[in-house]
């Protein structure tokens, strides 16, 4: 971890202590970083949001604010998406950055293209993780 943050080593390291491995935790950091502008979004800063989720209904977040889920703790943040996660039966591994962003949009995670959302979470992982 070269380039990374305070705030991106604190969710790598909690999304380790959440049973992600360590590749997952780069790639799943660094998904963060982009949906947050790298961590820098209202809906983070406010909401307590790592990943954009809109409020619909997620067991964990409180409601709704600025029109996306609201989270006590980022903690909790990571544990809707670790149950997001598994209900979606990810793998554990990922032979790329490419095939996780192709699987989360297989699953309908963002509405971006593609290639605009991979060019977006590889640029946070090659600048935390690849540095």
């Amino acid at each position: 971890m070269n380039s990374i943050n305070e705030i991106g080593r604190d969710v790598y390291l909690r999304l380790i202590e959440a049973g992600f491995n360590s590749l997952q935790a780069q790639y799943i950091t660094a998904q963060s970083a982009h949906e947050t502008a790298n961590f820098t979004s209202q809906i983070y800063t406010e909401n307590n949001n790592l990943f954009g989720y809109k409020y619909v209904g997620q067991q964990i977040a409180k409601g709704s604010k600025n029109n996306h889920a609201y989270y006590e703790s980022i903690a909790d943040s990571i544990k809707d998406y670790k149950r997001y996660y598994n209900l979606r039966g990810y793998p554990t591994v990922f032979p790329s950055l490419a095939e996780f962003v192709k699987t989360l949009k297989r699953n309908y995670y963002f509405e971006a293209p593609e290639a605009e959302y991979l060019n977006g979470v590889k640029h946070f992982y090659n600048l935390y993780f690849n540095g």
